[in-house]
């Protein structure tokens, strides 16, 4: 007997859910941040919100933990306009960006097009992405955020793909659930011996509260850019989350 199968449901007033863009979604974005970064193929760490250009402030003021590269993120929980246009790229310019995520509830068909525009005219150093933010549930079940992207650099999947996990590695958030490392971990740096506690979301428990181990490795070594898993040490093991996550796709290849 063909089991009794749920029906798909679209909310389609995302205020329902949160209903103010800087008191409510950019901080359940940036707490979920690694839903953003699975949709776009790359490790988000956030640095800021609400972070200042000039008289304006950019939602989020993000890196990828794997390079360094800046990143900016603009919420919209409406369709897209012009004024949000302008303010992606005056963000862009304001933070030397290397990425700029517009996030929609509705991209707009001339703003898609301006977009790619963008992609098309611009180096290979930067990049634009446009992204819409769905909600779903089935019957009573929890409302579920989903991520789709409409427009993205020139051969941005393709880069993707060639650089995965399988290449530079998993991210941390995915290290604590194939269980590569554990929640309570001591992680410690090639800085110093300060240490600090690995906790449930990737971030770390320090002594001056809850980081993300960029910041905190950032902060440790005064540069203004890391690379994560090679400077940040699990204590245990006395390895690098780069050597541990490479050891661990090395023994499973079908990761």
């Amino acid at each position: 007997m063909c089991k009794k199968l749920g029906v798909l449901e679209e909310i389609t007033d995302l205020r329902t859910v949160w209903p103010n863009e800087a008191r409510d979604f950019t901080p359940w974005l940036t707490d979920n941040i690694g839903r953003l970064s699975k949709a776009v193929g790359i490790d988000i760490d956030v640095e800021e919100m609400e972070s200042s250009v000039g008289d304006f402030n950019v939602d989020i003021f993000a890196v990828d933990a794997d390079t360094g590269k800046k990143i900016v993120i603009e919420n919209q929980l409406e369709q897209t306009d012009h004024d949000h246009l302008g303010k992606l790229i005056t963000y862009a310019s304001g933070k030397a960006a290397d990425l700029v995520i517009w996030i929609v509830k509705k991209a707009r068909e001339e703003h898609r097009a301006a977009v790619e525009w963008l992609n098309s005219h611009t180096t290979e150093d930067i990049g634009f992405i446009l992204c819409e933010v769905k909600l779903y549930r089935i019957g009573n079940s929890d409302v579920a955020p989903t991520f789709l992207i409409i427009e993205q650099p020139n051969n941005w999947a393709k880069q993707q793909k060639a650089t995965d996990h399988k290449k530079k590695g998993p991210r941390i958030t995915d290290m604590l659930s194939w269980g590569i490392v554990k929640p309570g971990d001591i992680i410690t740096s090639k800085f110093n011996d300060e240490e600090a506690e690995l906790l449930d979301n990737g971030h770390v428990l320090t002594k001056d509260g809850e980081k993300s181990l960029l910041k905190w490795l950032k902060e440790l070594s005064g540069w203004p850019s890391v690379n994560t898993y090679k400077f940040a040490i699990h204590k245990k093991t006395g390895k690098t989350l780069s050597a541990l996550r490479k050891e661990y796709l090395q023994d499973n290849p079908e990761c």
